[in-house]
């Protein structure tokens, strides 16, 4: 065979595939359960647990681009999950909470709400994070991608 693999790269090959199978499980249960995306979940979900967020604030905590988190605040208020409101200190600031129906909807979720993937690296001791990410920068670096690529803020939802 010309093309030949070394065994190692075929077994951390298999383990992405692993964890791109149970991402992809988890958000089509999460989807058919709610007619949400994970992302949109997740965010339902960070909304619920901090009231009054603020749509910056949001964007961070999903590590997504701001115009992905307008439009899928939009979209969470459109369906009447999420209230909208100007902050009384400050008319330019804009509020977000959940609703009623929100608290519903979430309540049926399959946990975790903010996505397997995200759960299992919020679980790992902090030196393990890191030397994952000093990792994957390189595997990154080998794909002829840059660090931070406009894929680094896309929901893993909606890849």
């Amino acid at each position: 065979m010309k093309t030949h693999v070394p065994d190692h790269a075929v077994r951390v090959l298999k383990q992405f595939r692993v964890i791109f199978r149970a991402v992809k499980e988890h958000y089509r249960k999460v989807e058919k359960v709610t007619g949400l995306s994970g992302s949109h979940v997740w965010a339902l979900a960070i909304i619920d647990e901090n009231p009054g967020v603020r749509p910056g604030e949001l964007t961070e905590a999903l590590a997504i681009h701001q115009s992905t988190a307008s439009n899928i605040i939009r979209h969470l208020v459109s369906e009447g999950y999420v209230t909208r409101e100007r902050n009384l200190d400050d008319a330019r600031a804009f509020e977000l909470t959940s609703t009623d129906k929100a608290k519903t909807l979430l309540a049926k979720v399959p946990e975790p709400k903010i996505g397997v993937l995200v759960q299992a690296l919020a679980e790992m001791p902090p030196s393990s994070i890191q030397a994952l990410e000093g990792q994957l920068d390189h595997v990154i670096a080998r794909m002829g991608q840059p660090v931070g690529a406009p894929g680094a803020f896309q929901p893993l939802a909606d890849l």
